[in-house]
């Protein structure tokens, strides 16, 4: 049998209580002008960034920013122009979420919120392009 030490139920205590109230748990510590991991509420957490970690996307990054960590590729292919739009090219955005990002995330078609996620990743490249040529 092993001993539970007050400093585990603690930690039990505030991990339970924070699942159950998110928003009083966060509330208590920037009452007392700190974050729950230590941080001053205006205090940068490390961040990592490391280009190219994709070795079959045309480009990559993973980015690591305290404990959370972000892998994105890119990949990229010449296709031929629409007969009415000749001269023109255009982007079809994929977002994948794959369910080893989160638990949230299920195997599977893209769920909705990928789709909506990739509609509008769709929006700012056009406005972006749109901007550059069209100020």
């Amino acid at each position: 049998m092993t001993s539970t030490t007050t400093e585990e139920i603690d930690s039990l205590k505030a991990s339970v209580f924070q699942r159950l109230h998110p928003r009083v748990y966060l509330e208590r510590f920037l009452s007392e002008n700190v974050r729950p991991d230590g941080r001053v509420p205006d205090g940068w957490r490390d961040v990592n960034l490391n280009v190219g970690s994709i070795s079959t996307a045309d480009g990559s990054a993973l980015v690591r920013l305290g404990n959370t960590t972000v892998v994105c590729g890119v990949k990229a292919e010449i296709a031929e122009p629409e007969l009415d739009r000749e001269g023109e090219g255009f982007l079809v955005p994929n977002l994948d979420l794959p369910a080893m990002c989160s638990p949230k995330f299920k195997p599977g078609p893209p769920t909705e919120e990928a789709q909506v996620l990739s509609d509008r990743l769709n929006e700012a490249l056009i406005a972006s392009v749109n901007s550059i040529y069209f100020v």
